[in-house]
């Protein structure tokens, strides 16, 4: 559908990742994140959230710089989209998950924190600095997949090159840093971090999902968290 972007001849992706992945061996599940915790690939931390504190919320970052004076110039419009699986519609492992329809909050579902989604989308930036989402009511949520996607006009670049990550923090002295690896110049969508609210605290996941090239279809969280990628409506700008 791409008519700024060549064809490569990408390796072959799976279409789905399973489910959230177990914590890292260095932060236990339940143990707090130290401040400025760095993810490593495929690395997890947690942040503690009391779930009867009708008051606690995380907020979700996704800054990006553009890289570099010529990537800035050849465009870096980045949108942030949080994709969210309520507590009530949770399955257990080894149960048929479902995908969840209308679970997107972005630049045109901007939700709210006071009523359901208890998400909110802060607004659009049309270039490089910030976008930030805040999610309220821990104990209202089950899962929360934080992804990114490139407006069509940036042309070929990565989400790597643009300098995207995804900062998550409970506004006070936990603050997990969940950063890009891989240099895919050609996906429209990337899932950055899953964070899984159906433990004790909120663990947050590095995902790093990629969409296929060309492909504009925006991820599906199902109700398991499982992510599948090119499963949801197709997304254009």
């Amino acid at each position: 559908m791409s008519l700024f972007r060549r064809k490569p001849t990408p390796a072959p992706q799976p279409a789905a990742a399973p489910g959230p992945p177990a914590p890292s061996a260095h932060v236990p599940l339940g143990q707090p994140a130290a401040t400025g915790i760095n993810l490593t690939k495929g690395g997890s931390a947690s942040i503690s959230l009391s779930k009867s504190d009708p008051t606690a919320q995380i907020t979700a970052h996704l800054d990006w710089d553009g890289g570099s004076d010529h990537r800035r110039a050849c465009g870096a419009d980045l949108e942030l989209y949080v994709l969210h699986v309520p507590a009530a519609d949770v399955v257990a492992g080894g149960k048929r998950s479902q995908p969840i329809p209308g679970g997107a909050v972005y630049y045109r579902n901007l939700g709210s924190l006071d009523q359901p989604p208890y998400i909110r989308h802060h607004g659009d930036s049309l270039t490089p600095g910030r976008e930030t989402a805040t999610i309220a009511r821990p104990d209202q949520h089950g899962y929360a997949l934080i992804c990114a996607y490139s407006a069509v006009g940036n042309g070929v670049g990565s989400f790597k090159e643009y300098g995207a990550r995804a900062i998550i923090t409970d506004g006070r002295d936990q603050t997990v840093t969940v950063p890009l690896y891989d240099n895919n110049r050609y996906a429209y969508w990337v899932a950055i971090a899953l964070v899984d609210f159906t433990h004790g605290s909120a663990l947050i996941s590095q995902v790093e999902l990629y969409s296929r090239d060309g492909s504009e279809a925006r991820p599906a969280l199902y109700s398991n968290g499982r992510i599948g990628m090119d499963e949801g409506p197709v997304e254009f700008k």
